[in-house]
């Protein structure tokens, strides 16, 4: 009796330790080819470090602080970061990066692998285009993808606003231009008539 309610007692606790453990990435892309990463990683008890993997290949303006922000001690090796944590109980990294984005005329593309559900939020005025996985949850410019293979296209409607006026800049000019074209002819014959009287 007593081994089937340890058996079911280290079962719910397995059940819940992926959850504990879990890391949570945030990633903001903007229109210059850069994306903002935030990784926060739980920290288990007694731990005094923690090794993270970092999305992308060049890692700028890094901070490591922990959930009061105080900063952390780390170093990379690869794409890993070992971090002393100290006594914190949430470790959260802070860099950015310009390997996630590539773009395509108006449209900017974000894809990454990753091992951990990831959230992308969409800058300001951008319209999501495409997605290659179903979302986990929308919240706003906020889209949260399961992990593996993260695909996001996006564009702005600043670019689309830009080439309105482009055209109608164009439109306006065009008006202008047989406007004068016709007012000299105008001239010209008026001109003739008088002549040949």
């Amino acid at each position: 009796m007593e081994v089937k309610i340890v058996k079911k007692a280290l079962l719910v606790l397995l059940l819940f330790v992926p959850f504990v453990s879990a890391q949570s990435i945030n990633i903001t892309p903007y229109f210059d080819g850069y994306a903002t990463v935030e990784i926060e990683v739980p920290v288990d008890d007694y731990a005094t470090q923690v090794t993270a993997s970092l999305v992308g290949d060049h890692y700028e303006d890094i901070f490591v602080i922990d959930e009061n922000g105080n900063p952390l001690e780390y170093s990379i090796n690869g794409n890993k970061i070992i971090i002393n944590t100290q006594d914190a109980q949430i470790v959260k990294i802070v860099y950015t990066t310009s390997d996630l984005i590539r773009q395509e005329g108006l449209v900017w593309t974000l894809s990454l692998n990753s091992e951990y559900p990831v959230s992308v939020i969409l800058p300001e005025g951008a319209s999501l285009v495409d997605v290659s996985d179903v979302p986990l949850e929308v919240e706003g410019n906020k889209i949260t993808l399961p992990a593996g293979e993260i695909e996001m296209s996006f564009t702005t409607q600043e670019v689309g606003t830009g080439v309105e006026d482009v055209t109608t800049r164009k439109e306006g000019t065009s008006t202008r231009t047989i406007f004068a074209l016709g007012t000299i002819l105008l001239v010209l014959v008026v001109g003739f008539i008088l002549w040949k009287r």
